[in-house]
């Protein structure tokens, strides 16, 4: 009996020395263990996780260019080629730049738009654009595209729309006030009747029309310099017959490329949209990159 009670008071010394041991080493793990293996979700050393209720920031958007301004401080914009006026001709859409390096063909600010279908215009009344030519609303921007308005011909660019240029205002409704210059190096090679012919060496036509023609700064024959000015932007138009018939105060651009209408075709020289490239010459005259 006393043997039996010996061992069951040795068993149960043993089961206590073997729980003290354990909960020991239970104790050591939870105060030095646990620090030294963190949480799989902590962030690494030495970040901080951003508290829950603060959102975290998107990369920072680049910086918009700025806006073009031109001398009296007005924006500039212009819409997209080929939309015009509703019920004024089907236009061009086409995009290209032809002429990357060209002068804007006037030395003042400008306004790109009809002269037939807005205000002061023959057909002003289609879109409700009664008034006069020097209404202030035709001198702002954006610019309109007028390359293919219905007019009084055709042109193999735009069936049912023959406006082979585009219109261009002054700076203000004032003629014989406002320069108009060369693009870039040329040789005069005509003037008659309205219109000034430019050509470079390599080819490219620019037309100048409705010019003061009485009071032109260059001769035919004339070499001139990109820049250089050709003469002031007015009203004169003049018929077959020598008739004159004045028309709204403003210049009408046209310019000569070859022109391929889709690939794989025999170029064509022609005249064409020269729109996208006054916007870009625009742009860089009011950037200070001319």
């Amino acid at each position: 009996m006393s043997d039996r009670r010996n061992a069951q008071s040795g068993r149960a010394v043993l089961f206590l020395l073997v729980f003290l041991i354990l909960g020991a080493l239970a104790w050591w793990w939870w105060k030095n263990g646990a620090a030294v293996l963190p949480p799989a979700d902590d962030p690494p050393a030495g970040e901080e996780e951003p508290p829950a209720d603060d959102p975290v920031e998107d990369p920072a958007e680049p910086d918009a260019p700025p806006a073009l301004t031109d001398a009296d401080g007005a924006v500039f914009s212009y819409l997209p080629v080929g939309e015009l006026l509703p019920n004024s001709g089907p236009g061009l859409a086409d995009d290209t730049v032809y002429r990357t390096d060209i002068a804007f063909p006037a030395e003042d600010p400008v306004y790109l738009n009809s002269q037939v279908y807005r205000f002061g215009g023959g057909q002003g009344a289609v879109n409700g654009m009664n008034g006069a030519q020097c209404d202030a609303r035709n001198y702002e921007y954006p610019w309109q595209d007028t390359f293919c308005e219905k007019r009084d011909r055709n042109q193999p660019l735009c069936p049912g729309g023959g406006h082979e240029g585009l219109d261009i205002r002054p700076h203000a409704c004032t003629k014989d006030a406002h320069w108009a210059i060369a693009v870039e190096d040329a040789r005069v090679i005509d003037i008659r009747r309205h219109w000034v012919t430019l050509q470079t060496d390599d080819g490219t036509i620019y037309n100048y029309l409705h010019l003061n023609m009485s009071g032109l700064s260059v001769t035919e024959g004339q070499h001139v310099m990109k820049g250089d000015r050709i003469g002031k932007i007015s009203n004169d138009f003049f018929k077959s017959d020598g008739t004159s018939v004045p028309t709204t105060t403003h210049l009408h651009f046209e310019m000569y490329e070859n022109y391929v209408a889709e690939p794989g075709d025999e170029p064509l020289f022609t005249k064409v949209n020269p729109y996208m490239t006054l916007v870009a010459a625009y742009a860089r005259k009011l950037g200070g990159d001319e």
